[in-house]
C-alpha cells in the first residue's frame, strides 16, 4: 500500500471513527479499528518506526479551525486570549481527544509557562465545540484598567 493510498484510505475512516465514539459511548470503534491495523499492518513497508508514527502521518489534517474529523490547528482568541490550539482526537487513547494550548505568556490559572497539555474524553465534546471546551478552562481576560485622573 502507498502512503497517499493510506492517506486516502485514512481520509475516510477517521471522520467515521469520530462518528461511531460520539454515539456509541465505550464500545469497540470499528472504523478505528480498520485504520490502526492499516497502520500497524503498513508502517515497516511505509519507512516509519512504529504503528503511532504512521498514524500521524496519515489522520487527517486541517489549519484554521478546530475540529474533530481531523487533527486540527488554529490561532483563536479565547475568553479575550490569542492561544494557538491543536486538537488531535484519537492521540493516545481511542476514546479521548488531546488539546495542545501554546500562548505567548502565562494564562493565569491555567499555565504558567504557556503551554498546557489537555486530555479529554470525546463524549466531552459532543454537545460543544472544542472553543467552548476550552472556554470552559481559561480564564477571561481582565479587562484593562483605565487610570482616570479627574
Amino acid at each position: 500500500m502507498e502512503l497517499e493510498e493510506l492517506r486516502t484510505r485514512a481520509g475516510e475512516l477517521f471522520p467515521l471513527a469520530v462518528s461511531h465514539a460520539l454515539k456509541h459511548i465505550g464500545l469497540p470503534n470499528p472504523p478505528l479499528d480498520s485504520l490502526g491495523q492499516l497502520c500497524w499492518s503498513h508502517f515497516e513497508e511505509l519507512g516509519f518506526d512504529c504503528q503511532a508514527d504512521c498514524f500521524a502521518a496519515v489522520a487527517p489534517k486541517a489549519e484554521g479551525r478546530l475540529c474533530l474529523e481531523a487533527w486540527s490547528r488554529a490561532d483563536l482568541e479565547i475568553c479575550g486570549w490569542q492561544v494557538n490550539v491543536l486538537l488531535r482526537p484519537f492521540y493516545l487513547g481511542a476514546s479521548y481527544a488531546h488539546f495542545e494550548v501554546r500562548h505567548d505568556g502565562p494564562l493565569p490559572g491555567f499555565t504558567g509557562t504557556g503551554y498546557r497539555s489537555v486530555f479529554t474524553p470525546l463524549t466531552s465534546l459532543a454537545d460543544r465545540s472544542p472553543e467552548e471546551f476550552l472556554a470552559e478552562l481559561i480564564p477571561p481576560r481582565p479587562r484593562e484598567q483605565q487610570l482616570s485622573l479627574f
